[in-house]
């Protein structure tokens, strides 16, 4: 249930941003999820050995915050790119196809999105398996980002097998973290 509501949430945010952003940022933040969860995956692993020389963390978060930190950058670069193309174009767009493409958009974005926050959480722990088996919409949601990431692997040599080294560095990093 609670990753339900979690989701519920995401999907009203997705809405919501979707219809005032339109589909041109959404084409670009589209390209910038992909991009970026690529980069965040690929890198997440040396950023946190870099930041765990440079800075006091904990080597639990430290997973989580490199990639969110590579993951950020690369969607704010983009998305700077995007906005400078939208302001250029939107004389030529329709308004309602401009806003129903960004509401689908943000929607197959946040999903995506959230599909690998639920692989980093089940990877860490956050949620209890009694809570994964009481969702509604866990089985739907979490494929999703293993399988559009990997689908890219056969594409992109950058993606693959992504999922499975990061369950690897995990494995690594829960090995050296002390349990209470």
């Amino acid at each position: 249930m609670l990753i339900d509501i979690i989701y519920l949430i995401v999907l009203v945010l997705a809405v919501f941003r979707g219809s005032r952003q339109g589909l041109i940022v959404g084409v670009f933040s589209l390209v910038a999820v992909i991009i970026g969860l690529a980069a965040a995956l690929k890198l997440s692993a040396v950023t946190a050995d870099y930041i765990g020389s440079k800075v006091n963390i904990s080597k639990e978060w430290l997973p989580l915050v490199s990639f969110a930190l590579v993951f950020l950058l690369v969607v704010v670069l983009i998305r700077l790119g995007a906005k400078a193309l939208e302001g250029a174009v939107k004389t030529v767009m329709l308004g309602w196809v401009n806003t129903i493409g960004g509401i689908l958009l943000f929607v197959i974005i946040y999903t995506l999105v959230f599909s690998v926050f639920l692989f980093y959480a089940e990877q860490m722990k956050w949620f209890s398996a009694d809570t994964i088996s009481h969702s509604m919409t866990y089985s739907f949601v979490q494929p999703w980002g293993p399988k559009v990431i990997n689908a890219f692997g056969s594409l992109i040599p950058l993606f693959k097998d992504l999922f499975g080294d990061l369950e690897n560095f995990f494995g690594h990093v829960a090995g050296q973290v002390p349990r209470p």
